[in-house]
């Protein structure tokens, strides 16, 4: 699937993954090693971002609801795997999740 992904939807689910794993307020070395292995599996440049650090998570759904079903199923794994990597699911990761999953049907 990564193969499939362009350039904007590997940029908007990063950016995606950033925001649920700072919901909580805690940066688990878990979470920073999977959204490390997303940056280097997607084979994003650090450059590529300058313009997104500002971006709300309103903008990024927005951006998101365009997706594929397909690109949506592949993010939402990802999604779930970083809100359950350290062990424990907070309110405000899952919160995040759900509010992408309405825009998914």
């Amino acid at each position: 699937m990564i193969n499939q992904l362009n350039i904007a939807e590997k940029r908007v689910i990063f950016c995606i993954l950033s925001q649920i794993m700072k919901a909580d307020n805690i940066l688990n070395p878990a979470e920073i090693q999977l959204l490390d292995s997303v940056f280097e599996e997607f084979q994003l440049e650090i450059s590529e971002f300058d313009h997104m650090d500002d971006l709300s998570f309103d903008e990024l759904y927005k951006e998101y609801c365009f997706f594929s079903i397909e690109t949506k199923e592949y993010a939402n794994r990802l999604f779930k795997r970083m809100a359950e990597c350290d062990g424990y699911v907070d309110p405000r990761e899952f919160a995040l999740i759900q509010k992408l999953a309405q825009c998914s049907h």
